[in-house]
């Protein structure tokens, strides 16, 4: 069977980058996993002309959000994100049942390319760091997140980032 990656899966990979290298260790809050996941979705898009994942990319109050990934890793609240989640697959049975398998994540078990992944480690390295609050400013001044940001603070829900506002705004940007 071959899976698609998902966005839980990439997120999941940058959870996994961050508790394994010592420098990074005890720095990533689930604001801050949402804009580095952001990030590294617009730059392998943008440098790499590659689509990390299908999930829509949604524009919330404190910038861009994933929000499977959302409710994923809010547990964490404001600490440090110190593990990876599990996902789940159901499968029917013959008998008319169902069944419930735990699935612990392997970065082994996604076929990212050398240089994708290469992307990833160089957006996380270059954001790891930066204060949360500063990448939710960062994204705040981004024109796809400010030509709706009227809409946005007002609550309306369903706000997408598409492929190609993104690439339109990063490809003119650099």
């Amino acid at each position: 069977m071959n899976k698609r990656t998902t966005a839980i899966d990439i997120a999941n990979y940058i959870v996994d980058v961050v508790n394994n290298n010592p420098d990074m260790k005890g720095i990533l809050t689930p604001i801050k996993l949402q804009k580095i996941l952001y990030y590294v979705y617009v730059n392998c898009l943008v440098n790499r002309n590659e689509k990390l994942f299908e999930q829509p990319i949604e524009k919330w109050k404190f910038g861009p959000v994933v929000s499977d990934v959302y409710h994923s890793f809010k547990m964490f609240g404001t600490g440090h994100i110190d593990s990876t989640i599990s996902t789940f697959e159901f499968s029917d049975e013959e008998n008319g049942g169902f069944s419930l398998k735990e699935v612990k994540f392997d970065p082994n078990s996604l076929s990212l390319n050398p240089e994708v992944q290469d992307e990833i480690h160089s957006t996380i390295k270059a954001l790891i760091n930066e204060k949360p609050f500063d990448l939710v400013e960062r994204t705040h001044g981004e024109e796809p997140w400010k030509l709706m940001e009227g809409r946005i603070l007002a609550g309306e829900r369903g706000l997408i980032y598409t492929d190609q506002e993104i690439k339109d705004f990063f490809s003119k940007k650099s």
